[in-house]
């Protein structure tokens, strides 16, 4: 099934077909074709999306504040390293509109009138965002910075690796256990309802969601494996064997949660469930060969930082500069941290190092565009006036349509304009912090 998007091998296939590029030919490689496509992403693509003011990249970035800091610098992918808004959070999760004043009237708001509320206005210093009045010790609540998030760079697609399934070991501690124990599976139906599966250990013989303590803590994990399998709640469980206490759970999709208890309701040590996530791929490369060098180069390793990125339109970074923890990768899955993998990861997504994807980080209708830019550039860089003369027209062409596909992302709900500072809202909740 065709996609309406290209990978960075389809743009490179594209821009060598709409300029005829021989096979034989040696100037520019494939790496080279994607630092030109790289290139007119941010020269031209983002610029020409961020014109239209359609709310394109938009993230927001949450930092906790801190005892006696001001300065907060502005998240580092922020494009431009400018702000698209800025909003202090209290610990209600209720936002507040933070007003930026001139650097020159600093000295009339620095006044600390000695209440954590009071954080409400900035200023600009550098790259930072410098609070003003001074915060007081031990502040509550966050600062919630909006920024337009730049795209990642292309790269080739063997540098990505695809979620294919979700993770979570259960250890088990025969020492610990005891009958009326019991594990809670929650996930949902193909209609999205929430199903709920409970496992309950016993002494003698299972009967229907049990499973029986074994003789031995890898018994036990094997009979608990067995009893998750006859669920259908998971994709699979295993433990067991080979010899261990560890039943590993596989599943999907990621919203599936896992708890464990006594009969008494409280924590059991008896079954541990894993504090971090695994995320299970095709395969995790720990190097890649560059294709011009012959070169080897660390890919996945333990300590890497990686982006987790969107497959499908519009090709979003769900989360980026994650670690690796120091004892990850086991296998084909990774172990993250807990809370480190995005809650709306599906299974079809990819993973790859920081500041690198496969697919634009734009709207997939402008894919097509993006090579015709990149091709123009190697036409240039070849001499090749007529034929930069024709994908210069149709540059143009596609100039003249794009903001049709970008303009007004709502066509049936036109914008509201709300004038949130007029004398007639003054006083109001959605102005009530004092400037």
């Amino acid at each position: 099934m065709a996609n309406p998007y290209l990978t960075s091998n389809d743009l490179i296939e594209a821009v060598k077909r709409k300029i005829s590029l021989p096979l034989s030919q040696n100037a520019f490689t494939s790496l080279d074709i994607l630092s030109f496509l790289n290139e007119e992403t941010m020269i031209s693509q983002v610029p020409s999306v961020l014109q239209y003011h359609q709310e394109y990249f938009v993230y927001n970035v949450t930092v906790s504040l801190l005892s006696n800091k001001v300065n907060y610098p502005i998240p580092d992918r922020a494009i431009g390293m400018k702000l698209r808004d800025l909003f202090w959070k209290d610990q209600s999760g209720n936002l507040f509109e933070m007003s930026r004043i001139q650097t020159e009237d600093k000295a009339f708001f620095s006044r600390n009138i000695g209440a954590n509320e009071a954080i409400y206005k900035y200023y600009l210093e550098g790259n930072d965002i410098v609070l003003t009045p001074q915060v007081i010790s031990n502040p509550t609540g966050q600062l919630v910075f909006g920024i337009f998030l730049r795209p990642n760079q292309l790269v080739t697609n063997d540098r990505a690796i695809t979620v294919t399934a979700f993770s979570k070991t259960l250890t088990i501690d025969n020492a610990t256990i005891a009958a009326g124990d019991y594990l809670t599976i929650t996930t949902n139906s193909s209609s999205g309802v929430a199903v709920i599966y409970t496992l309950t250990a016993v002494a003698g013989a299972p009967g229907a969601n049990q499973f029986q303590i074994g003789a031995s803590s890898i018994l036990t994990a094997t009979n608990l494996a067995t009893a998750i399998g006859l669920t259908g709640a998971v994709t699979s469980a295993s433990g067991g064997t080979p010899a261990t206490a560890i039943v590993t759970i596989v599943y999907n999709p990621l919203s599936t949660t896992f708890a464990t208890a006594t009969a008494a309701n409280a924590a059991t040590l008896g079954m541990v469930v894993q504090t971090g996530q695994g995320v299970t791929f095709t395969t995790i490369p720990s190097t890649w060969q560059n294709p011009v060098t012959l070169v080897s180069e660390a890919l996945f390793v333990n300590g890497s930082y990686v982006d987790f990125l969107q497959t499908k339109p519009g090709h979003r970074i769900r989360s980026y500069d994650v670690l690796i923890p120091s004892s990850g990768i086991s296998g084909t899955t990774i172990n993250f941290s807990a809370g480190d993998v995005p809650s709306d990861l599906v299974v079809g997504d990819y993973v790859c190092l920081a500041n690198e994807c496969i697919i634009p980080g734009i709207p997939p209708d402008l894919h097509s565009g993006l090579a015709e830019r990149a091709a123009a550039r190697i036409l240039a860089a070849l001499g090749d006036q007529i034929g930069l003369s024709m994908s210069q027209a149709k540059i143009a062409d596609i100039d003249a349509r794009q903001g049709n596909l970008l303009d007004n992302r709502v066509d049936g709900s036109p914008l509201k304009v709300l004038n949130r500072k007029s004398l007639l809202r003054f006083g109001k909740l959605t102005s009530g912090r004092r400037y």
